[in-house]
């Protein structure tokens, strides 16, 4: 498989493996950045990236970003159309900075993790009449429960 990679900014780092057991690309920021506490922010990446169908991308936080920098991603993941692949899609990661004070993130600093999963595109929707299961399975916990 090949990932075709654009540095739409030549400071840009292209993504890399930390290791060769590592299952996810690390991305890098661009720049240096302040990241205000409760302020939605993009980082910059420089990158564009398209991955051959059936290879979807996602966008996960590094496992220290939150714990180094108390920065998440507000909605948990980054899912990369097949499409978003152009001049102007730069891939930006999306984090929220929980601390009560800005924090900095530096040019070259690893903020997430590219992770690429085999997806089905051909899906066709039936509309039925019926649930599909007369019998509900339960909710959030139903087979083992929060404690």
């Amino acid at each position: 498989m090949e990932l075709k990679v654009w540095r739409r900014d030549p400071r840009a780092r292209l993504p890399e493996k930390a290791s060769e057991g590592a299952v996810g690309f690390d991305l890098f920021a661009l720049e240096d950045q302040e990241i205000l506490p409760g302020e939605p922010t993009f980082i910059r990446t420089g990158l564009v990236i398209e991955a051959p169908r059936p290879y979807a991308m996602f966008v996960f936080p590094r496992s220290s970003l939150f714990r180094k920098k108390g920065l998440i991603f507000p909605h948990s993941a980054g899912v990369i159309d097949f499409d978003y692949c152009g001049e102007e899609d730069e891939l930006k990661i999306l984090v929220l900075n929980l601390r009560e004070e800005p924090v900095k993130v530096l040019a070259g600093e690893r903020i997430a993790q590219l992770v690429l999963l085999a997806v089905a595109t051909e899906v066709k929707l039936r509309e039925v009449p019926r649930p599909p299961r007369s019998i509900s399975r339960g909710g959030f916990g139903s087979t083992g429960g929060y404690r």
